[in-house]
């Protein structure tokens, strides 16, 4: 078993200006994990006052990352790691959106995941995948996706809200395009089912969302601010 601290889009001040020594000591964090959008001085203090290894991926809001990386951790995008008998592996950015750094298009981050699928055979699958970007959690094809085009006398949802869908169906995803999730990402979990997948960016859904869901044996994980795990 390993006990991780996942943290992900905002410094949470429990583990900054808060941050009890004595307190976190007695609850054993082995490993760190970063699901992106922090600065890589946030990681360096982590790994500093809790003296442990870090993976990470970067978000779209990680443009700091190629000239200063965080130190002593390690880029697990696009690679597969093992840490104390379990395997982790990563994918970083978000959906496409202006350009920026760390952002895909769904093409992009299928062709990604086509050629992660050598790495993962190789390693016999993995226990814990992370990701900046969030699953696509629709029932829906995305072709027939309702936010883009909503039926009539249905306004279209913002940040902050669930996309429409039928009533009958629970419908989690976000959206707006940055922060609508990956079938690709979905695809990966449904064909590894992986213990975990971790995730930020979407902030906990703007408070439209739950936490932690499920896509068929995997436990999809939102670990906006910091959650602990055993795995």
């Amino acid at each position: 078993m390993v006990r991780i601290l996942a943290v992900a889009d905002t410094v949470d001040r429990t583990l900054y200006e808060h941050y009890n020594a004595s307190r976190w000591q007695t609850v054993g964090v082995e490993l760190i994990v970063s699901c992106g959008d922090l600065k890589p001085s946030y990681l360096d203090y982590l790994v500093s006052v809790f003296n442990v290894p870090c993976f990470y991926v970067r978000g779209n809001h990680d443009t700091m990352y190629e000239e200063t990386p965080p130190s002593g951790c390690v880029n697990l995008h696009d690679r597969v790691e093992t840490f104390n008998g379990v395997r982790f592996f990563g994918l970083e950015g978000s959906r496409w959106y202006n350009g920026g750094p760390a952002q895909y298009t769904e093409r992009q981050m299928w062709w990604k995941a086509f050629w992660a699928r050598w790495t993962l055979r190789q390693s016999g699958g993995v226990d814990v995948m992370m990701a900046h970007s969030a699953p696509r959690m629709c029932p829906l094809p995305e072709k027939r996706c309702l936010c883009i085009d909503p039926p009539a006398g249905t306004p279209p949802a913002n940040l902050g809200q669930s996309c429409y869908v039928e009533p009958e169906r629970r419908n989690w995803e976000m959206a707006d395009l940055p922060h609508r999730g990956f079938e690709t990402l979905r695809s990966l979990i449904l064909k590894y089912q992986p213990r975990f997948f971790l995730h930020g960016h979407t902030h906990l859904g703007y408070g439209a969302r739950p936490r932690e869901m499920q896509i068929g044996r995997t436990r999809v994980i939102d670990v906006y601010g910091h959650v602990v795990l055993d795995v």
